[in-house]
Formats: C-alpha cells, sequence, structure tokens
C-alpha cells in the first residue's frame, strides 16, 4: 500500500492510499487491510498515513506520535524530498544513489540551514537536535520512473539514534 495523498477541510482529514492500481480514501481511525493484516488509521499527515494494530491504545500512540521526531523500533526514517518537521526545524533526505548507497540529508530552521550531510553512507554519523544520529540503512529506491507510475518508491534513509551530542 502507498500513500499517495491528503486533504482536509477544516473538520475532518482523509488520506488517498493505492495498492496494485487500486485506490483506497481513508479516514483515522477506520480499518484498512494491508495483505493478511487488519490494521487502524491512527493518523493522517500531509505525508504519510500511520497504522497501528486493532486494539492498540491509540491515545498513547497518538502521545508517541507528538514528540518529535516520530521513531519506530528505534529507528528514524526520512524520506527522499518530504521534510520531517519539528517544532524549530525541518529534515530532507534527497541525493539518493545506488552504489554504493549514499544520500544527503539537509537540516533547516526558519528558512536557514542548519547543516547540510552530503554523500552520507551507512554508519555515517550526523548531528541533528542537539542528538547524534548513525545511518542505520539507505534504500535508493526507484525513482528513474515517473512518479506517479506504480514502480515508483522514494528513497529511504533510517537513523538510529546514538544520543546526546
Amino acid at each position: 500500500m502507498t500513500y499517495a495523498s491528503a486533504a482536509a477541510d477544516g473538520k475532518s482529514r482523509t488520506a488517498v492510499l493505492t495498492q496494485g492500481g487500486r485506490k483506497t480514501t481513508v479516514a483515522p481511525r477506520q480499518k484498512v487491510t494491508l495483505g493478511r493484516g487488519v490494521y487502524v488509521v491512527a493518523q493522517i499527515c500531509t505525508y504519510r498515513v500511520v497504522l497501528t494494530a486493532p486494539g492498540k491504545n491509540l491515545t498513547e500512540q497518538e502521545k508517541d506520535m507528538a514528540r518529535w521526531p516520530s521513531i519506530d523500533n528505534g529507528r528514524w526514517t526520512l524520506r527522499w524530498h518530504v521534510p520531517d518537521t519539528g517544532p524549530d526545524m525541518s529534515v530532507v533526505a534527497d541525493n539518493f544513489a545506488e552504489s554504493p548507497p549514499s544520500c544527503s540529508i539537509g537540516v533547516a530552521s526558519k528558512g536557514q540551514y542548519l547543516a547540510s550531510y552530503r554523500d552520507l553512507l551507512v554508519g555515517d554519523t550526523v548531528e541533528i537536535d542537539g542528538r547524534r544520529w548513525q545511518v542505520a540503512s539507505i534504500d535508493a529506491g526507484n525513482m528513474d520512473v515517473a512518479i506517479d507510475s506504480p514502480d515508483f518508491a522514494p528513497g529511504r534513509v533510517r537513523l538510529r539514534e546514538l544520543g546526546g551530542a
């Protein structure tokens, strides 16, 4: 299942997810089937939909999601050209390459660049928001096709927190 778009009218928020060429519009707390599993839409952002297992206490998960950055299984995932915006800064990953897997990460605050990390490789470390992060994995995706192609896959970099800078 792939995130396609989101919309809001001031009272509610929806997102369009695609799977196998089929589009599905979802709303918060709605059940969604993904493969053989059933999940609940926990959150819809302008750039992602967060799914959780049914029966999970959504209130507790929503508290976790309020923290920035949003970390899943000890990893912070940045996606190609999608800013991960925190209280005072925005972090963007770009310039993905396959061989060797590499990418760049830019950190900005109020329109000013704070840091630019170029040609990062797995194992490199960066400092973001006063914390050290190690590049845990880089997936260059499949961006040599049209962005609306079902074969398109954005590049992703996963960071693992090491602690204070």
